[in-house]
């Protein structure tokens, strides 16, 4: 089903065209700044920070340069949070939207994959320009590969899309690649309009007892396991043998590690909830209730703001 071009009608905000255009679309800064490097994200800025926390290693910084990446969703927590480090003398890089464009250093439009452009900020900004150029020439390869022309048997977006269909996926990860969970969680809900869980914590506790009351109830479900296995996630792989209807490892690409293999994961994760939105009929595009939240001026509870 998914090898039917007519499901793009349901595309209303073109999202295949903006994956396939995604990959060395970044045209932002691309100077280092000063080292040490801090920061803090809220809202869809987050995944790119915690992509990047081998090169920004700490939340608030005395020297050097702090980030603030925000596109809403923050209650004010930004703005407060600049205003923090800049009493502190620190070298403020506020990246996303403010509600004065005079306060930012560079603007991050809103979408489901400003991931991308936040992540390849940071890489240029703490000296990474080669593992940026390494991640744009992963995803182009992948985005070829994904695109709605190439059949169901040779498109890996596709094929990972009809495994989750109906299901209700569990994402693991080893703990250097934790971030790669929540990720996906949040592409499979806000893209693909469907709800997943992020095992972030004990996994091994939790899959151990999590299925005993209501055994059954495993084939409901799909495992997929996301990046490098090192013995706790093959230890997960042999608990979930039995306990699932299907445990899925999804590896980084050969000669792909770090930042760029993490950036191909994501992306994968992006085209999955992309077809997993068509196969279940639903527009990929934000929903009503997330676009009234991101589009209020103030995050309360009014009587004009509709959530239901």
């Amino acid at each position: 089903m998914l090898d039917r071009t007519d499901l793009l009608e349901k595309d209303t905000q073109n999202l295949h065209t903006k994956l396939l255009e995604l990959p060395g679309s970044y045209t932002g800064p691309q100077t280092q700044m000063d080292a040490p490097y801090s920061g803090v994200a809220y809202g869809e800025a987050s995944l790119a920070l915690a992509l990047c926390e081998e090169w920004v290693t700490l939340e608030l910084g005395k020297t050097g340069t702090q980030f603030v990446l925000s596109s809403g969703l923050d209650f004010g927590e930004a703005q407060e949070f600049t205003d923090l480090s800049e009493i502190r003398g620190v070298n403020v890089k506020r990246v996303g939207l403010a509600a004065t464009l005079g306060d930012l250093s560079f603007m991050v439009a809103r979408g489901p994959l400003s991931t991308y452009t936040y992540a390849q900020y940071l890489a240029h900004a703490t000296g990474h320009g080669a593992d940026a150029v390494n991640a744009d020439a992963a995803l182009q390869d992948l985005a070829q590969r994904c695109r709605i022309e190439i059949p169901t048997e040779d498109n890996p977006a596709k094929k990972l899309a009809w495994t989750l269909w109906t299901r209700t996926p569990l994402l693991l990860a080893s703990r250097d690649y934790l971030a790669l969970t929540w990720g996906w969680q949040e592409l499979l809900a806000r893209i693909g309009k469907s709800m997943s869980f992020a095992l972030t914590h004990s996994p091994l506790l939790l899959l151990s007892g999590g299925f005993e009351a209501r055994h059954e109830t495993g084939d409901e479900r799909v495992a997929v396991l996301l990046g490098p296995m090192d013995a706790e996630m093959i230890l997960a792989r042999e608990i979930l043998g039995t306990r699932v209807d299907e445990a899925l490892e999804v590896p980084f690409p050969d000669g792909l590690e770090g930042y760029a293999g993490q950036m191909y994961l994501w992306f994968l994760g992006a085209w999955t909830a992309f077809y997993l939105a068509l196969a279940y009929g639903q527009d990929p595009a934000d929903s009503p209730v997330l676009t009234a939240l991101l589009e209020s001026e103030e995050l309360e509870v009014r009587d004009d703001l509709e959530l239901n």
